[in-house]
């Protein structure tokens, strides 16, 4: 019963991070454009250099979500006991190092080339003041024990984020959106006949 009420609460989380996230990310994008418009008319020429300054500006993490799990720490001494459960809060943030991203412009084919690096786990935090334990050896219960806890919590959610198919795909979905949310207005301004191919 914990454990439908956790996972139903983590979907909750995510689904309203990532709004939240989409929704700043907009804003994000709309006020940069709005605020540095350019001021004169000349005719400009799209350029790799250009692009990439484009995109690297915008060094953000991709995805957000906030995981709740359950870490199982064993017995040193027996390592086939359990001494105890520790539930726990995290966010994983997930997103690419952005200085990997690769751009080309083909001008006779009227076409720019994004190149995506993987999606990686960046950043795992585990909320301390979330832990909470199931003794089972209540020996292990000493003045140490958040210490010890807190070290398997952050190993734990650091595995369970690399097995969770939908951080990677999610986050994914949403570097795509960012890089065409933040070259394909540039690009349309200069010369509407390119096009945006993202790999």
């Amino acid at each position: 019963m914990l454990m439908k009420k956790l996972g139903k609460l983590a979907a909750n989380k995510i689904k309203f991070y990532t709004v939240l996230i989409a929704v700043i990310l907009i804003a994000i994008i709309i006020l940069r454009f709005a605020v540095f418009r350019p001021k004169n008319t000349e005719a400009e020429i799209i350029s790799k250099s250009t692009l990439e300054k484009i995109i690297k500006v915008s060094d953000l993490s991709t995805y957000e979500a906030v995981y709740n799990g359950v870490a199982k720490v064993m017995n040193e001494q027996n390592p086939e006991n359990v001494d105890y459960y520790v539930s726990y809060d995290a966010r994983i943030k997930a997103g690419i190092d952005f200085e990997k991203v690769e751009v080309d412009v083909d001008h006779d084919q009227k076409v720019i080339t994004v190149k995506l690096p993987e999606i990686e786990i960046q950043e795992v935090n585990v909320d301390i003041a979330s832990l909470d334990y199931i003794f089972i050896n209540n020996a292990a219960n000493t003045a140490t024990v958040s210490e010890e806890a807190y070290k398997k919590c952050k190993e734990d959610a650091i595995e369970e984020s690399k097995t969770k198919n939908a951080i990677y795909d999610i986050a994914e979905q949403n570097l795509q959106n960012i890089i065409e949310a933040l070259i394909s207005p540039f690009v349309e301004q200069l010369d509407s006949e390119y096009r945006l191919q993202i790999d």
